[in-house]
């Protein structure tokens, strides 16, 4: 709206100029009155200042050298209007630049998952900041950013894969027991999934009371961790605990492109492909690994698993069963 309130500023000041100048022009003619142009001209030119000048002789001097220059003050002063309203669409126009730069990042932080406060949170906000500082930030500047942007974005994606995994009944175990013994159970177990883990070159991990949630660069690590805890556990239920009630556990496992640094705690990332890995464990019966059928399909040992009717959050699945058990 401003931008289109200077152009019509512009025109009514081209049109200004017409009118008081362009007389001037045909007074080196003879009779310039006589034809119809110049006595348009010579009429608007008396008009305009007939009903500008009273106006202007309240606020302004017009005399300069002792003749009246009204035309030409009239003339400067609508090309200052016209310089003005321009500048001021430019800054309105910048403002507006900014704010929906600054919208649409905060919409394109939630949208990857980018938390507040990580390292490349810090990126992010680095280059909006250079850009808003920019004084003509236009739509150009958007997209330059933005790429720059999705340039740093991709430089922290990686595709992992997620291990969920639960104690099954793990409330139904502790009833009864004596706590010290559920106490050096539970610790037992930890330290020995936490022993697959490193063995299989964990990532990251972010526990909970009785579950465990793992990232691995390799399906077939996390997929691998999950049957190596199941197997593990027939020789800790003989062996190593305490309490009367066996552990048994769902494995849960899925993979993609998560937007994450070395310094971001995993119970800090929240994105789709973890909520389906913890989606497949709930669902996976115990002592099974339950994973998105197409994450398997390139791997090895896909003769491993069973197809399932199961569809979870739009994933076909498929199982692993320990056949010894």
């Amino acid at each position: 709206m401003l931008f289109g309130l200077r152009k019509l500023l512009g025109v009514a000041t081209f049109a200004l100029i017409v009118v008081l100048l362009g007389p001037k022009l045909f007074v080196l003619f003879d009779n310039p009155k006589n034809a119809t142009v110049p006595a348009k001209l010579f009429e608007a030119r008396e008009y305009v200042l007939g009903k500008s000048v009273p106006v202007l002789h309240r606020y302004v001097p017009t005399n300069i050298a002792g003749s009246d220059r009204s035309d030409w003050i009239l003339i400067g002063l609508a090309i200052v209007v016209t310089i003005f309203s321009g500048a001021v669409a430019q800054r309105a126009q910048t403002a507006q630049n900014r704010r929906l730069l600054r919208k649409s990042a905060q919409a394109w932080r939630r949208k990857e998952g980018v938390k507040p406060g990580s390292r490349l949170d810090a990126e992010l906000e680095t280059t909006l900041r250079m850009a808003e500082s920019d004084k003509a930030v236009n739509r150009q500047e958007l997209l330059r950013v933005f790429a720059e942007t999705k340039k740093k974005l991709d430089t922290f994606g990686r595709e992992v894969a997620f291990l969920a995994i639960d104690v099954v009944g793990s409330v139904g175990m502790k009833a009864g027991e004596d706590p010290a013994s559920i106490q050096y159970d539970f610790e037992e177990y930890r330290k020995l999934v936490e022993r697959i883990f490193r063995a299989r070159g964990v990532l990251k991990t972010a526990w909970t009371p009785d579950g465990v949630m793992a990232c691995f660069a390799h399906v077939e690590d996390a997929c691998q961790s999950g049957k190596d805890v199941i197997k593990s556990l027939k020789v800790f239920n003989s062996e190593v605990k305490l309490s009367k009630a066996d552990f048994t556990v769902r494995c849960g496992v899925n993979a993609g492109l998560v937007y994450f640094d070395d310094s971001t705690p995993l119970e800090t990332i929240s994105d789709r492909v973890i909520d389906v890995a913890g989606h497949m464990q709930k669902n996976a019966e115990p002592n099974t690994v339950l994973v998105a059928r197409k994450i398997i399909e390139p791997l090895r040992q896909l003769e491993e698993f069973t197809h399932t009717s199961q569809v979870i959050d739009g994933y076909e699945a498929s199982v692993w069963r320990d056949k010894a058990a």
